[in-house]
C-alpha cells in the first residue's frame, strides 16, 4: 500500500473515531459477537435442525435477512451454493451451463449484488471467452462442501461493503477453534448426466485439531471435482426484416425475389461439450491467546479447469437463392409478415450472392479460472469495547483459450442445401438432413475459410484494509457505536493476443483446403430432443490438422498478397485495464429500548477511477479518468410485538458500480457472427433508495410466516443497448453497448411459510411478486433487465433419525434481457424440480442421492418485434437431467 493510501488512512481513522459520538448502524447477524449473547444456541443437525437456525438468524438480526445454513459438515443442502440460494424469497438464479452461476435479488440482475467471503470481496475470473468480467461472484468456481452457511441482506447496512441494490449474499467458512479436536469429514460421489451420458467424481475432506487449551488450532479442507457437461441448442443470431438491406446493405434481394418477411440473420444447431475440473482449498489458522484476543489467518484456492469445444452447424437464410421463378418451393410468409419456411441452396455465380451455410468449432483446451483469498483478522476486546481489522488480497484470473475454425460453404454448389422452418412464426429451426447429405461425408462443398488462435487472459485483484472499533455506551436506548473505515485499490485487467491468417480465402483457392482434407472421420450428433430443432449430424473436423495448416503458413515480413500468418499480435481495441481507489468511512449505532431494537447509520465512499485503453485509430494508449462519492445512510428497526411477531421496517440508499468491461474503453467482438458488445468509460454508477416493511410470526421453533412489502426507487441504470455499428472497419449487426438510461421503479411483496411437524414431516413455500416500472429513458421506455415479475418456490420433505427426503421445486417468469434493433430480447420462464434422498447408516457414515431438473426443463430466447409487439423464437438450450449418488463420513 502506497504511501498516499497510508496518509488516507491516518485521516480516516481520525475521521471516523471523532464520528462516533454520531447515532448510526448496526452488526450483522452472524459477524458481530455481541448479537450472539441474544441468539438461542442450535445444534444444527439434520433437515429441522437446519430449519431451525435458518429462521434463528432472521429472527433475532437486526436487518432484513435470510439464512441457510449446512445440515452438518459436509452437508450444505445442494451441491451448488447457488441452488441453495434460489430457495429463499426474492432470490433467482441463472443456470446457462445447468448449474446456478449466478444470483438475482429482487430483479436486480447479478452484477448489482455483491458476494463476500467473511465479509470481504473475493477476486473472479470467467473460464467462457464471451463472459466479460463483472462484479458478480461465478458460483461454479465454490464447492459447497467448503461453506458453513450464508447470510443474504436485503437491507442497506452501514458497516457491509456498499456496491449492491438488491442484497448482499455473505459466504461464511468455518473455524477450528468452533469444532471438537480430531473433527474429520470425507465424501464420495458420482454424478451422471443424461444429456452427456458421462459419469463424473468428485471428493471433499475437512480435518479441523486444536490444543488442549483451545487457544490454538488448524483447518484444512479440500475437493475435488470433475463434471462433463453437455448443451444442446437450437441457436439464432439475431432478426431482421422485411428486408435484408439494413442487417448488410452490400446486399440486394435477386431479381424476382419475393420474400418480404422477418427471419433470423443466421440458425444454428450447437453442441456444445466440456470436461471440467475444479480443485479447492480452505486453509484457516486461529489462535486466541486470550478471552480478549482473538486472530485468524485464512487462505482460499479454487481453480476450475474448462476444457471445451463448441460446434455450431449455422445457416444464413436470405443469403441464398430463394422466390426465383425456377424455386419449386418459394416458401410462405406469414400474415403477420414472418417467414414461416424457405428453402435454400446454392446457384452458379451468375447472381453474385453470398455464402450461406457456415460451420465453425471453436476449441478452448487449457481454459481456466481460478480464484484466491488471503485474510488476516483480528478482534481485540477492551473495558469499554471491541477492536476488529481485517486486512488481506484476493485475485482472480482467467485464462480463455479460443482456437476458433470456420468452414464456408460454396455458394455456387447446387448440393449446398437447407430448409428454414418457423411453424406459426414463432419456431424457427434449421434442416440440414434431407437437402444437404454430404455433411456426413464431406467433400469440397465447404472449405476452410477461416481460423485463429487466440489467447484471453484477465485479472480481478483487490487489496483491502478495514479497520473498525464497536464502542459499548449506555446512552438511552443505544448500547454500541461502531466506527470504521476500509480502503480498497482494485483493479480489473484483460489482454488479448490472436494468431491469425492475412488474405485467407473463405472458399476454393486460396483458403486452408476443401473439409475432405480435415474430417477427423468422428461425427458431431445432436438429437434437439428436447428443442424445436431437427436432430442432426455433420462432419467433427480434426483439430490437430486445423492447428498445423494455421502453423504451417509462412509468418508475414510485410508487404504480402498471398496467404501468410501473423503470430500472437496483441490485441489493443480487446485489452483494458481498470482501476478503482476506494475509501469508505462508516458511523453506526445499535439501540434496544424493551421490545424496539435495530441501528441506524451512514457510510461514506469515494472512488477514484482510471480506465485505460487504447486508441483504435493509432493504436497510441488512452485513460479516461473519473471520480465519484456518496453518501449512504441506513435505518433498520425491530419491534416485537410479541414473542412470536416481529415488525420490521428498513430504509436506506445504496449504489452498485459498472462492471469493469462496462467501464473499459475496449470491445469483445465475434465477427464470425456478426455480433459483440463494447464498454463505455463514461459510465456513473447506479444508485437506489429501498424501502421495505414487513411482519414476521414464529410460531413454533422450527415454523415461521412473514409478509414483507419493498420498494426501490432506481436511477443512472445500466442497460444494454444492442445496435448495428462499423467497429475498426468491420460490421458488427449486434454491439451491445452499456448506458445509464434514466430512472425506475421496483415494489413488491416476499411471501414465505415454513412449517415443521413432530412427526417428521415438514414444508416450505415462498412467494415474491416485483412489479417494476420501465426504465424512463428520455421519451422511450425499456424495461429492467433480468426482472421477473413472478417467482416462487415449494417444497416438502420428511426425516426421522435413519431417513430423509426432499423434493423442491421453483419457478421464475419470464424476464426482459435487452433491446435490440429489431425489438426486445427476453428470457422465458423457467423452472426446475430437484429431489434428495439420504440415508444415516450410522452415526458416522450416511448414504445420498440427489436428482436435478427432474423434468428436463429447457431455457429460451425470444423477441418482441418493436414495430408491432409480434413474438418470434430465438435461442432453446438443453442442458439435461443430473443425478448424484454419494456417501459421506464423519469422525
Amino acid at each position: 500500500m502506497n504511501t498516499t493510501n497510508l496518509n488516507r488512512l491516518s485521516y480516516g481513522i481520525k475521521v471516523a473515531l471523532a464520528a462516533g459520538s454520531l447515532s448510526l448502524v448496526a452488526q450483522p447477524a452472524f459477524a458481530q459477537e455481541e448479537a450472539a449473547d441474544n441468539v438461542e444456541t442450535i445444534q444444527v443437525t439434520g433437515i429441522r435442525g437446519s430449519q431451525k437456525a435458518n429462521i434463528n438468524a432472521k429472527r433475532f438480526s437486526n436487518a432484513i435477512v435470510d439464512a441457510i445454513n449446512a445440515e452438518d459438515i459436509g452437508k450444505f443442502p445442494d451441491k451448488n451454493v447457488a441452488e441453495s440460494l434460489s430457495r429463499i424469497p426474492g432470490i433467482t438464479i441463472d443456470r446457462d451451463f445447468g448449474e446456478g452461476q449466478s444470483v438475482t435479488i429482487r430483479g436486480s440482475r447479478p452484477d448489482q449484488n455483491l458476494t463476500l467471503i467473511n465479509g470481504q470481496a473475493v477476486g473472479t475470473a470467467q473460464w467462457f471467452v464471451l463472459d466479460t468480467a463483472g462484479r458478480n461472484f461465478n458460483f461454479e468456481m465454490l464447492a459447497s462442501e467448503m461453506v458453513a452457511g450464508l447470510e443474504v441482506y436485503k437491507s442497506a447496512q452501514a458497516d457491509i461493503d456498499e456496491g449492491a441494490i438488491g442484497g448482499t449474499v455473505i459466504l461464511r467458512t468455518r473455524k477450528p477453534l468452533d469444532l471438537e479436536s480430531g473433527t474429520m469429514q470425507a465424501s464420495v460421489e458420482a454424478q451422471y448426466n443424461d444429456l452427456s451420458e458421462d459419469t463424473d467424481p468428485s471428493f471433499s475432506g475437512l480435518y479441523s485439531w486444536k490444543n488442549d487449551a483451545e487457544t490454538f488450532g488448524v483447518l484444512v479442507s479440500a475437493s475435488f471435482q470433475e463434471r462433463s457437461v453437455r448443451r444442446e441448442t437450437n441457436e439464432d443470431f439475431g432478426w431482421f426484416g422485411p428486408t435484408v438491406d439494413r442487417i448488410e446493405p452490400a446486399l440486394e434481394a435477386p431479381a424476382g425475389a419475393s420474400q418480404k418477411g422477418a427471419l433470423p440473420w443466421g440458425m444454428g444447431s450447437a453442441l456444445f461439450e466440456q470436461d471440467r475440473e475444479r480443485i479447492g482449498y480452505d486453509i484457516t489458522a486461529q489462535w486466541a491467546p486470550s478471552d480478549d484476543l482473538d486472530l485468524t489467518l485464512h487462505y482460499l484456492s479454487s481453480t476450475l479447469k474448462a476444457d471445451n469445444v463448441n460446434s455450431n452447424l449455422i445457416g444464413i437464410p436470405f443469403r441464398g437463392l430463394f422466390a426465383m421463378g425456377d424455386n419449386p418451393n418459394p416458401g410462405t410468409v406469414n400474415s403477420d409478415a414472418v417467414v414461416e419456411s424457405l428453402q435454400v441452396f446454392g446457384v452458379d455465380n451468375r447472381l453474385g450472392w453470398a455464402r450461406h451455410i457456415a460451420y465453425d468449432n471453436i476449441f478452448r483446451d487449457g481454459s481456466e479460472a481460478s480464484t484466491e483469498l488471503l485474510d488476516f483478522e483480528g478482534n481485540y476486546n477492551t473495558e469499554s469495547g471491541k477492536l476488529h481489522w481485517q486486512i488481506g488480497r484476493t485475485v482472480g484470473e482467467g485464462t480463455n483459450n479460443d482456437f476458433f475454425t470456420e468452414f464456408w460453404v460454396d455458394h455456387t454448389d447446387p448440393r449446398a442445401a437447407f430448409d428454414f422452418y418457423n411453424p406459426g412464426g414463432t419456431n424457427p429451426y434449421i434442416d440440414f438432413t434431407g437437402p444437404s447429405p454430404w455433411l456426413q461425408n464431406p467433400g469440397d462443398e465447404m472449405w476452410l475459410g477461416g481460423i485463429f488462435d487466440q489467447a484471453n487472459i484477465s485479472e480481478d485483484k483487490e487489496n483491502y484494509l478495514q479497520l473498525d472499533y464497536t464502542h459499548e455506551v449506555n446512552l438511552g436506548a443505544v448500547t454500541s457505536i461502531k466506527s470504521g473505515i476500509k480502503l480498497r485499490d482494485r483493479s480489473f485487467t484483460q489482454d488479448r493476443y490472436r494468431t491469425s491468417l492475412n488474405n485467407l480465402a473463405a472458399v476454393g483457392e486460396g483458403s486452408l483446403g476443401p473439409a475432405s482434407q480435415f474430417w477427423s472421420g468422428d461425427m458431431v450428433n445432436v438429437s434437439h430432443s428436447n428443442t424445436n430443432g431437427v436432430a442432426a449430424s455433420y462432419f467433427m473436423p480434426d483439430r490437430d490438422a486445423m492447428y498445423n495448416a494455421l502453423y504451417a503458413v509462412a509468418e508475414c515480413t510485410g508487404g504480402e498478397t498471398g496467404l501468410c500468418r501473423n503470430n500472437d499480435v496483441f490485441l489493443s481495441d480487446a485489452s483494458y485495464e481498470v482501476k478503482e481507489d476506494i475509501t469508505a468511512l462508516y458511523t453506526m449505532a445499535n439501540f434496544e429500548d424493551e421490545n424496539l431494537r435495530g441501528n441506524v447509520g451512514l457510510r461514506y465512499v469515494s472512488t477514484d477511477q482510471d480506465s485505460n485503453g487504447y486508441d483504435l485509430a493509432d493504436g497510441s494508449a488512452l485513460t479516461r479518468s473519473g471520480d465519484y462519492s456518496a453518501w449512504l445512510p441506513s435505518l433498520n428497526l425491530s419491534y416485537d410485538l410479541t414473542d412470536d411477531l416481529v415488525l420490521r421496517a428498513a430504509a436506506g440508499k445504496s449504489i452498485a458500480r459498472p462492471t469493469p468491461f462496462q467501464l473499459s474503453a475496449s470491445y469483445n467482438l465475434t465477427p464470425e457472427t456478426s455480433s459483440g458488445s463494447a464498454g463505455n468509460p463514461d459510465l456513473k454508477p447506479e444508485r437506489a433508495t429501498s424501502f421495505e416493511f414487513g411482519l414476521e410470526w414464529y410460531f413454533s421453533d422450527a415454523s415461521l410466516f412473514s409478509a414483507t412489502m419493498f420498494a426501490k426507487d432506481l436511477s443512472d441504470i445500466v442497460i444494454s443497448k444492442i445496435v448495428a455499428a462499423e467497429v475498426n472497419g468491420v460490421q458488427i449487426n449486434q454491439l451491445n453497448t452499456p448506458i445509464n438510461a434514466g430512472t425506475a421503479t421496483v415494489e413488491g411483496i416476499e411471501v414465505q411459510l415454513q412449517h415443521a411437524w413432530d412427526n417428521g414431516f415438514g414444508g416450505y413455500v415462498n412467494f415474491t411478486y416485483n412489479d417494476v416500472s420501465d426504465i424512463k429513458d428520455g421519451g422511450n421506455l425499456i424495461g429492467l433487465p433480468f426482472n421477473s415479475r413472478e417467482s416462487y418456490n415449494a417444497g416438502v420433505y420428511y426425516e426421522n433419525d435413519i431417513y430423509s427426503a426432499r423434493l423442491n421445486y421453483t419457478y421464475r417468469s419470464e424476464y426482459f434481457l435487452a433491446v435490440t434493433e429489431f425489438g426486445n430480447r427476453y428470457r422465458d420462464d423457467q423452472s426446475q424440480l430437484d429431489a434428495q434422498f439420504s440415508w444415516n447408516v450410522t452415526e458416522e457414515i450416511s448414504l445420498k442421492f440427489e436428482a436435478l431438473n427432474i423434468t428436463d426443463e429447457i431455457w429460451e430466447n425470444y423477441y418482441e418485434r418493436a414495430t408491432d409487439g409480434h413474438r418470434v423464437g430465438g435461442t432453446q438450450s438443453a442442458n439435461g437431467r443430473r443425478f448424484y449418488a454419494g456417501a459421506s463420513f464423519k469422525f
